[in-house]
């Protein structure tokens, strides 16, 4: 396969640009830690700014959650968000140790049905070691080459220091659903994002409580029923400055 034609200046420079992102790390090395909260605020809302359809769609998300909030309030709450995911995490909690531990007992394939709530793949590598077998995450491919031969590298890293972790990329020419009834089949646990519809991804509608109505994916709860494995949701919830909260919950 030949190598993609360099990345114009201007998308390197983009919200999924690699730039912005190498900028970012270089500062996470270089800043003190007195000054995180000084420049975590100031690197969100640069991003919050530029990330025009991505602040109206956190801002349309929050005013269905909260009907009766105006527009002043959800674009406060939108940023809140913004900034709650630049927040980075030292230490973990774990809710729901009883289901925790039913996962990592068991010896069939199990799913963990996660979101893209900031750190979303992050959990894996730092918990495959107390399961005793192969977690394979399943994650979108990055929209620029430069950005994805970046998330590449980090993911590689990640692999070499957890022996159990596997990343794997939903593309629309690798049937990635044969793949992953597969990995189940052999005993190994996937790990999947139940709530963004991207690229090549099925959506259904789904009301998720009377009058709100969202598209979510089709694929994780798809995949579930058609090899009969147990569906483990799980989600990670920053807890205070540096801390992260795991929520686990028992199967679906």
């Amino acid at each position: 396969m030949s190598d993609p034609s360099p990345t114009k200046l201007g998308k390197r420079l983009s919200l999924f640009g690699d730039l912005p992102t190498r900028f970012l790390r270089f500062g996470l090395k270089v800043a003190p830690w007195f000054m995180e909260p000084v420049l975590i605020g100031a690197w969100s809302s640069v991003f919050f700014l530029i990330a025009k359809s991505q602040r109206r769609a956190v801002q349309s998300n929050l005013r269905a959650l909260h009907p009766n909030w105006g527009p002043l309030r959800a674009f406060g709450g939108a940023w809140c968000v913004f900034w709650n995911f630049a927040y980075t995490y030292v230490d973990w909690a774990i809710d729901g140790i009883p289901a925790f531990d039913d996962l990592a007992r068991r010896n069939e394939g199990c799913l963990i049905l996660t979101a893209h709530m900031g750190n979303y793949d992050l959990a894996a590598p730092l918990f495959s070691s107390r399961f005793g077998r192969t977690i394979y995450a399943v994650r979108a491919p990055e929209r620029q080459p430069e950005m994805q031969v970046i998330r590449e590298a980090e993911l590689r890293k990640k692999e070499e220091e957890n022996p159990q972790f596997r990343a794997l990329y939903n593309t629309s020419d690798n049937h990635l659903g044969l793949v992953l009834a597969k990995l189940l089949a052999e005993g190994n646990i996937v790990a999947v994002q139940g709530d963004r519809v991207v690229f090549e991804v099925s959506p259904m509608e789904v009301e998720v409580e009377p009058g709100l109505k969202m598209r979510l994916p089709k694929g994780p709860l798809y995949l579930a029923r058609a090899t009969g494995v147990s569906c483990f949701p799980l989600f990670i919830v920053r807890d205070g400055w540096r801390r992260y909260r795991v929520m686990v919950f028992p199967p679906l």
